[in-house]
């Protein structure tokens, strides 16, 4: 149905027309009723047309239409009829009105789209029965009626006839109600879909302007791994608890060494923080590029992190950004505040960033503005938290200094006292490795790691190479190695390089004389040193720069090594020349030697601080040391930790540098060779206990063939009369020292009052001593005119004796005997040293010593093998057994970690040093006893001989011939 339709009959004015023409209606309609029948007829058939298309759809349109049409035929007959009646007139009034409504919502149905014109099952049925059965099935019944009321008077179908219009002007309006409902319900989907497009505008809009952000793309985090299941779950869990507020310190540093695993632990909580949705931020310094090793991303980077990590916090990130479109030109400190610290306020719980690596942020002085910027922020918003890793730095710990506000965990990851690191440790690589290695090769990996996470991951990492030519063992073999380089060689080298190159070489050697001296050197020792030389460097400053791998006793002064394979590493350097070191660290560990030497002479020597008779004021000389009672205090404060450095090491210093640098000492080394100064070295030695390490140092330079450059600078004519004369003095000082070297550790006065009287009247020691000190005891009879020649036999054993062995420095010897004991004999005097070592059940028949000389070990026909400490004649653990007969030989491998043994039962076993616990199973092939076994150099091969006439060759690692 049109517009037009409407518009031009749905208004017609005819209905007025009816009323007033009534009369002349009324008598037109009396002549025939037929002709009425025939025009009901002919209606009735477009209206049974219509019906039967209603009920082919459930188009509400379609519906309404078909209802309006049959209306309008009933209107257009009752004109027909033209009865001028009240009723009529009523009834056609009030069916235009329904007309004019159907046909309004007609019209505004039309405008819908068809899909919202389908209306459901409990609409379209009332309107399906009322066109059916009101207007199809009583259309002509109904309709006579109607044509005989006008005729005789009222009738009640005119009103069932106007109650059924109603209804069904009722259905349509419930028809209009339900599309007016769809309508509103469309417009305010509609709404909301508009809302939520503008929220998404929004949101884009607000994306597009965080996006102009300039932001650090780190692959740091994507780089390092969480901690394996079940490592660092002490260190973890404290963390986790300080990030719930268990501590009130709102800063947690981390600082350990390079390697401990700091970013591993840092990755572990950026991942628990995140899921418990208090993650702000992370940013991981790297000094492998420029953008992640300055702070001029920082704030940005952490701002845009917050706004997708913290929705909460987005809006005030957005606002902060907006207020302040220029904050990128701001100062760091401005960003910080405007960025992060102003949002985080507006945040009931905690917001944690995480600050990786901060030592390797390049500048100086931007690591001290970023602790310096963290301090304050902490400051000022409650809610903000800052978790931070790093290796030791002096700037870190100057700008924090002792400020309440940070809880600090140091050296935790690393340290093997802590015996969750070494367990962490086998545990990682128990699930690193699981099946490649045996147990005991497990074991010496985790040993071999000594805490140190990163050397683990590198030997794991190796072993599962699926490129390497290598087998598991040859592999396991050069971990084990300590010549060998690795990832740690490449983390110290990056530490060095960050070093200005003009200031490497005072670098270099500083650390060269670090690692000559033979104990830990005070800050104020290293600058001492460093003035004597010609390095000029400054300690404080290596300390301040290489805090990472180097550190300060706090209650000693004393600069430490933070860990073992710094020390290997440098040895490793010191090997090389410098033309094979361009570039890199090359350390000159003669020249250091050399340096600490003069130092320690120029000490000897000082007139005012060197040595002196009666060093320590001792009143009298009838107390033996151990009996003054202030003794400590006594070579506390006369004799200075130089003092007492040089006495101890100066021999040995000087055995470690080369010709040029010995041959330049000549003069000082004569000097404290003279009388009295030697004298006085030995009062020293008495004191402080180191009689015993003089004799070696004496031994070492007078009897290493290497050591014969003392007159290096002398004229070729007098060269060996001098170098001759230097020689012989120390050896007789030597011969002195051994041959009362029980006084001399007992009583310092003892020196003079006995060692000097007593000694051969022709020794150099007795004619200038009786010069100096006339009044001293005089012997008269029983006295030597020289040393007595070293001896050549040793006696004490109580049974036959199966094996002998010198120490690698030549100072002792071990011997093994049937009386079931090991005898420790000094090499010099042939003296027994202390009481037997006791403990076998049967004779002993192999001992040996450790390649430092620190163990003993020896078997015994009990089957058994057991471990000694050489200084104190202590077994070690208990007896390793495994050996079904006698133990027929043992030896040390060159590291000392491990221990070979041979035996009657004819196999070889291999022994772990630190657990006494076998490694692997017994090496078998021999057919008759093993009487000998020997580590190769380089400790890879192990050769052994047996009663069987064969010599037989295997590799450690596989335990394979």
């Amino acid at each position: 149905m049109s517009k037009s339709w409407f518009e031009g009959k749905g208004r017609n004015p005819r209905s007025k027309d009816t009323s007033k023409q009534s009369g002349s209606q009324s008598n037109a309609s009396n002549p025939s009723t037929s002709s009425r029948s025939d025009k009901v007829r002919d209606t009735a058939i477009p209206i049974l047309e219509l019906v039967a298309n209603i009920s082919e759809g459930s188009d509400a349109l379609a519906s309404l239409k078909a209802a309006c049409r049959a209306t309008k035929q009933i209107l257009e007959i009752t004109r027909a009829v033209r009865n001028n009646k009240e009723d009529w007139k009523r009834l056609s009034e009030r069916l235009q009105g329904h007309l004019e409504s159907m046909e309004s919502q007609v019209i505004r149905f039309g405008e819908y789209p068809e899909e919202n014109r389908k209306v459901d099952d409990t609409l379209l049925q009332p309107l399906l029965v009322y066109v059916r059965q009101v207007i199809f099935d009583n259309f002509i019944a109904t309709l006579m009626i109607v044509i005989k009321d006008l005729q005789y008077g009222p009738h009640g179908s005119l009103a069932l006839l106007l109650t059924r219009s109603q209804d069904a002007l009722a259905v349509s309006s419930l028809l209009h109600i339900q599309a007016v409902k769809g309508d509103t319900e469309a417009l305010i989907a509609g709404t909301q879909g508009i809302k939520e497009d503008a929220k998404t505008l929004l949101k884009d809009a607000d994306l597009v302007i965080i996006s102009q952000l300039p932001i650090v793309l780190s692959t740091s985090l994507m780089v390092h791994n969480r901690c394996n299941p079940g490592t660092r779950e002490t260190v973890l869990d404290s963390i986790r608890r300080w990030g719930h507020g268990e501590f009130s310190e709102p800063i947690f540093w981390l600082c350990d060494i390079a390697g401990s695993g700091k970013s591993t632990v840092s990755a572990s909580m950026i991942a628990f923080w995140k899921d418990a949705g208090i993650l702000g931020g992370h940013f991981f310094f790297s000094i492998a590029t420029t953008e992640e090793s300055t702070i001029a991303k920082m704030c940005p980077t952490f701002a845009r992190q917050i706004f997708e990590n913290i929705p909460t916090l987005a809006p005030s990130v957005m606002d902060a950004v907006k207020r302040h479109p220029s904050i990128i030109t701001s100062t760091f400190e401005e960003q910080f505040q405007k960025l992060i610290v102003e949002p985080t306020k507006r945040q009931n719980n905690s917001v944690i960033l995480v600050i990786d690596a901060l030592d390797e942020c390049k500048s100086v002085s931007e690591r001290r503005r970023l602790v310096e910027t963290l301090s304050m922020a902490v400051r000022e918003s409650a809610n903000l938290k800052i978790f931070m890793t790093s290796r030791p730095d002096p700037v870190i710990q100057a700008a924090l200094g002792s400020l309440p506000i940070k809880a600090k965990m140091e050296d935790r990851l690393h340290d093997s006292s802590h015996r969750d690191n070494i367990d962490d440790i086998a545990i990682y690589i128990e699930q690193m490795i699981n099946g490649m290695l045996p147990e005991d090769k497990k074991r010496r990996l985790v040993k071999s790691a000594n805490g140190l996470f990163i050397w683990a991951s590198t030997a794991c990492r190796m072993l599962k190479s699926e490129t390497t030519w290598d087998t598991h063992e040859t592999i396991y073999a050069n971990l084990i190695s300590v010549d060998k380089t690795g990832d740690i060689d490449d983390v110290y080298e990056l530490i060095f390089e960050r070093i200005e190159p003009k200031y490497r070489p005072t670098m270099y050697g500083m650390l060269a004389i670090l690692l000559a001296a033979f104990e830990p050197l005070s800050v104020d020792d290293l600058e001492d040193i460093l003035k004597h030389t010609d390095i000029g460097g400054d300690a404080k400053a290596l300390i301040r720069n290489l805090g990472s791998v180097l550190t300060i006793e706090s209650s000693t002064s004393l600069i430490r090594f933070r860990h073992p394979t710094l020390v290997e590493y440098l040895r490793r350097r010191s090997h090389t020349t410098a033309a094979d070191s361009y570039n890199k660290v090359h350390i000159n560990i003669a020249k250091a030697h050399g340096q600490v030497a003069s130092w320690c002479l120029k000490r000897l020597n000082s007139p005012n601080e060197g040595v002196k008779f009666n060093i320590c004021q001792v009143e009298s000389s009838f107390h033996l040391n151990g009996q003054i009672r202030d003794l400590e205090a006594r070579i506390s404060k006369c004799i200075p930790r130089r003092l007492r450095y040089a006495s101890s090491h100066w021999l040995f210093h000087l055995t470690g540098t080369d010709d040029k640098w010995r041959g330049g000492l000549k003069r000082e080394v004569e000097h404290i060779l003279q009388s009295p100064y030697v004298l006085y070295w030995m009062e020293i030695l008495s004191f402080i206990g180191e009689v015993p390490r003089a004799i070696a140092g004496l031994r070492a330079v007078t009897c290493n063939p290497t050591v014969s450059g003392l007159w290096w600078r002398t004229p070729a004519s007098k060269k060996r009369k001098v170098g001759e004369e230097t020689r012989r003095r120390m050896t007789d000082i030597r011969r002195f020292v051994m041959a009362f070297a029980v006084p001399i550790q007992q009583s310092a006065p003892h020196i003079y009052i006995s060692a000097l009287p007593f000694s051969p009247t022709k020794s150099i020691l007795h004619v200038e001593g009786r010069k100096r000190y006339a009044n001293s005891l005089a012997v008269t009879r029983g006295y030597e005119e020289a040393y007595s020649e070293f001896p050549r036999t040793l006696r004490g054993d109580q049974g036959s004796i199966w094996a002998v062995a010198f120490s690698p420095d030549g100072s002792r010897i071990i011997s093994g005997s049937l009386d079931k004991t090991i005898r420790v004999w000094d090499s010099d005097t042939g003296q027994a040293l202390g009481e037997p070592l006791r403990g076998h059940e049967h004779g002993v028949t192999t001992v040996g010593f450790s390649p430092d000389g620190s163990l003993i070990v020896s078997g015994s026909e009990d089957k058994t093998i057991r471990l000694w400490e050489m200084d104190t004649g202590r077994p070690l653990g208990e007896p390793l057994r495994g050996h079904e007969d006698c133990v027929a030989v043992v030896a040390f491998s060159p590291d000392s970690s491990q221990i070979v043994s041979g035996s009657w039962d004819r196999t070889i076993r291999l022994w772990d040093v630190e657990t006494g616990q076998p490694l692997g199973e017994p090496f078998q092939g021999h057919e008759s006893s093993v009487n000998s076994v020997a580590f190769s150099p380089d400790g890879s091969r192990i050769a052994s001989a047996s009663d069987d006439r064969t010599i037989r060759l295997w590799e450690v690692a596989s335990g394979h011939p």
